[in-house]
């Protein structure tokens, strides 16, 4: 009788073990320390004063991911979308150009590649939004490979068939 009775004990202890269920001592470690008081910059001194601290998110940013789509290498090419064409100051581009000084062109990709010329490109006022391109890195600055500005793509729109080569900024590395 007296087997059968801590035979009992012990399964309910062991099954207790390996239950998920938080112990006593468990939930006095997982408790977090009490915030600190915050006080406000008009209320405090000086040296007693902190500013509240920076949200940290753990989540993925959407949007984020494209950048990896870039061509990293010479040769190296992905095919992306075109998402604006604009002059250089973020306008419209007109059909024709003004006189006096050229907008230049900027055009942006889905895959967060940017082409920008000091002069209007022919094959880029063909193009439009949402037309499926080709971009292939061509150059990179031999003075500092390991900035991305001044990259050289060459750039085919799969629609219009023409094709460009523009580097990424208007100034090289550096």
């Amino acid at each position: 009788m007296k087997r059968a009775r801590l035979l009992t004990l012990l399964s309910l202890v062991a099954v207790a073990g390996c239950t998920q269920q938080p112990s006593f001592l468990a939930s006095f470690a997982d408790q977090q320390p009490p915030p600190k008081e915050r006080l406000s910059p008009g209320s405090a001194s000086a040296d007693r004063w902190e500013p509240a601290p920076d949200p940290v998110f753990d989540e993925v940013i959407p949007g984020t991911e494209r950048i990896s789509q870039l061509p990293a290498k010479v040769g190296e090419c992905f095919d992306t979308t075109i998402t604006a064409i604009t002059d250089r100051y973020g306008e419209d581009l007109s059909p024709r150009a003004k006189r006096g000084a050229d907008p230049g062109t900027i055009i942006r990709f889905s895959n967060s590649g940017v082409q920008v010329s000091l002069k209007r490109e022919n094959a880029i006022m063909h193009s439009q939004i949402f037309d499926k391109v080709n971009m292939c890195l061509v150059e990179v600055p031999k003075e500092c490979p390991s900035d991305l500005r001044g990259r050289v793509y060459r750039t085919t729109n799969l629609r219009t068939k023409e094709t460009w080569s523009l580097a990424n900024d208007i100034k090289s590395c550096g």
